[in-house]
């Protein structure tokens, strides 16, 4: 029985990697929608747990050699870890997204982004009593110019830091300490729109980084199907011909 013991555990595993690949295939084929998304979600993950050591099983417990098998052994531990991964930001960035609020469509964030700068541009550009105040001018240009043009500061955000809105925070104050009546008046608008960019980019960071996660993962998976049909077939066809 020993010796077969590999080809049981191969074609479970196998088989565990369908199971695995078919919740992605059910929510693209409304007639395979059996059952409620939360249950497919809990039953993703128990048999994902289940296969990383149905996986150890398979291998021994000791890294395997050769080049294909190790490309395989890879596949398979990069598949596993970004599905770990996956159920954490899966279920802790929406949370997140929630709580901050200022929730918008990830399709819709660029075209919030350009009225942003519009508006700040508008305002800088009308001035105090219709004539640019410099100081606000080159404080824009110099601060806030590329803050408004792209999405900015993506890694802070998604490791839930404030560093770079305390840094916008200090030069406002500071600038504001020289700014005349009518300029401060327009430099508490000009903040009102930082605050929303910042938000709106703390929402594109998350947003995406979920997007992302879904675009290495899937494919990997399926990557690592076909790398495994490839061991199945090399094994058997070494197995007939050793016999």
């Amino acid at each position: 029985m020993y010796p077969r013991h590999p080809y049981l555990s191969g074609w479970l595993l196998f088989a565990v990697m369908l199971f695995l690949t078919f919740f992605n295939l059910r929510k693209r084929v409304p007639f395979l929608r059996i059952g409620s998304t939360s249950f497919w979600l809990q039953l993703h993950l128990y048999v994902g747990v289940f296969s990383g050591v149905l996986f150890f099983v398979h291998i021994g417990w000791s890294w395997p050699a050769g080049t294909f098998h190790q490309i395989l052994a890879w596949c398979y531990v990069v598949v596993f870890l970004t599905g770990v991964l996956g159920l954490w930001i899966s279920r802790a960035f929406p949370r997140m997204l929630t709580v901050a609020g200022y929730e918008t469509p990830f399709e819709r964030i660029p075209y919030v982004r350009v009225n942003l700068r519009r508006e700040a541009e508008a305002l800088v550009s009308e001035g105090v009593d219709g004539q640019t105040s410099p100081v606000i001018a080159e404080f824009y240009s110099k601060k806030l110019g590329m803050f408004f043009t792209k999405s900015c500061n993506r890694w802070a955000h998604l490791r839930q830091s404030r560093a770079p809105q305390a840094a916008h925070v200090s030069q406002f104050d500071e600038v504001q300490r020289y700014a005349k009546k009518g300029e401060r008046e327009m430099l508490d608008k000009l903040r009102d729109l930082v605050a929303r960019k910042h938000m709106l980019d703390y929402q594109y960071s998350l947003q995406s980084a979920l997007r992302l996660w879904l675009f290495v993962h899937i494919p990997l998976s399926y990557s690592l199907l076909i790398f495994s049909v490839l061991h199945i077939i090399l094994v058997h066809a070494f197995s007939a011909a050793a016999s």
